[in-house]
């Protein structure tokens, strides 16, 4: 009921989303119109890479058209996205050729340009223990500073994990088909996760590039529930502006399904399928301004992100009165989208970090 919800004028505007992911066509049809600023960070190219790069830019066009398309394509219909009242920052910090703390730098940048929600459909594969402090430390002030931050599962299981989907308060998404069970793996099993908070429609949705042209294509994989939800997120904060981060998180995980129900979880489908309705019929107020999301063992930890930080000597009481006359008193998630058209299966490379691909499907 997307289109109803556009319908009474809640579209995600005056919201805005960090979309980070790798190269983009921002000239397609299905874009024209949306408010979109490549933001260029060094040490990485830059991520508008023009009309005929299918392989390296379907990925994040797709992911974009998922946000804010308008419905068009280069042959007539195309991705509407879930908020195209919405700004976009893009980063494509998932290209080869980016620096390996582009993540980090990009969540910083984009906390300083205003953005209310970040999403990431994929990422570094690394083992946890090796993790970047730099990147915790960006996840920490994101949220301490109020920012909604959504990551894709990688489409299968590996050694290793994408930077964010075992870091604390953030919301990582799984995909469902059109009768919300989840996705597949290579060997016709449902997916698990034992990091997933929700679901969203992941199994041939609308997409661009993957067969060639710029006209509306299928693609698959968790690399497209995740815009969905920082899309349906957007819709929630427009509807909802008093209502805090940690709120909104609360709201989603609690009104997942069709039917109310008390606060669930299972590695098939976390806490549930989004609905879109549900979450915009119900105050989030209601429920604890508290992060959801938090887990024992894993980083950053709740004193990390949300705890008063101590004083600094010269800002201890009494310090000014004692300083002198001189003194004074901060892959692609789904990253491997696992992607069927026509039978036809291309891998499609995002990010490729000590070894591990991230990976789309076509």
């Amino acid at each position: 009921k997307i289109q109803a919800i556009h319908d009474a004028g809640i579209t995600g505007e005056g919201v805005t989303i960090a979309v980070l992911d790798g190269a983009l066509n921002p000239d397609v049809p299905t874009l024209r119109g949306a408010d979109i600023e490549g933001r260029h960070l060094d040490g990485c190219p830059d991520p508008g890479l023009g009309a005929e790069v299918f392989e390296a830019s379907s990925h994040g066009t797709s992911v974009t058209s998922l946000v804010v398309g308008n419905g068009t394509s280069e042959i007539g219909a195309g991705p509407v996205g879930i908020a195209p009242g919405a700004r976009i920052l893009y980063y494509g910090v998932l290209q080869d050729a980016c620096d390996v703390n582009s993540v980090a730098a990009a969540l910083d940048d984009a906390v300083d340009q205003g953005a209310d929600i970040v999403t990431v459909s994929g990422g570094y594969g690394r083992l946890t223990d090796e993790f970047s402090q730099e990147t915790v430390d960006s996840v920490s002030a994101a949220l301490r500073d109020g920012v909604l931050v959504v990551a894709g599962l990688p489409n299968r299981g590996t050694a290793t994990d994408f930077e964010l989907m075992t870091m604390n308060g953030v919301v990582n998404v799984a995909s469902v088909d059109a009768q919300a069970e989840p996705a597949k793996d290579y060997g016709g099993s449902d997916m698990r996760n034992e990091d997933v908070d929700v679901v969203a429609p992941g199994v041939d949705v609308a997409g661009l590039g993957w067969d060639g042209s710029w006209g509306m294509s299928t693609w698959s994989g968790n690399s497209a529930a995740t815009p969905i939800v920082a899309g349906l997120l957007a819709l929630a904060k427009e509807k909802w502006p008093d209502a805090t981060a940690s709120q909104l998180l609360q709201s989603l995980i609690r009104n997942t399904g069709s039917e109310p129900h008390e606060l669930q979880w299972s590695s098939r489908l976390g806490h549930g399928v989004v609905n879109a309705t549900r979450l915009l019929e119900e105050d989030p107020a209601q429920y604890p301004d508290e992060n959801p999301l938090f887990k024992d063992g894993q980083a950053p930890t709740l004193d990390e992100v949300y705890s008063t930080p101590e004083p600094s000597e010269s800002e201890a009481p009494g310090a000014q009165a004692n300083a002198g006359p001189g003194g004074l008193p901060w892959t692609l998630a789904g990253g491997g989208a696992v992607v069927v058209v026509v039978a036809v299966i291309l891998i499609v490379v995002i990010r490729r970090r000590r070894g591990d691909v991230a990976d789309a499907e076509s």
